[in-house]
């Protein structure tokens, strides 16, 4: 009989280990996650600022500029 509470108690330590890791492993993967979308989210910022700042004007100023006179 002590042998097999022994093993018992072996089970349940063995079983409390892999819920830690296992909750662990989520938390890891939940901040990845989190920081994949967040500096997806950078880039594509990044990347519309320069497109914006090489673009050229969709037409000319002088046109602008006597519309709003």
């Amino acid at each position: 009989m002590p042998e097999n509470k022994k093993l018992e108690q072996a089970e349940r330590r063995r079983l409390r280990y892999a819920e830690r890791k296992l909750r662990e492993a989520k938390l890891r993967l939940t901040r990845a996650e989190r920081g994949i979308v967040y500096w997806s989210r950078i880039l594509a910022d990044l990347r519309h600022k320069r497109t914006r700042a090489i673009q050229p004007p969709l037409w000319p100023e002088e046109d602008t500029k006597k519309k709003m006179s």
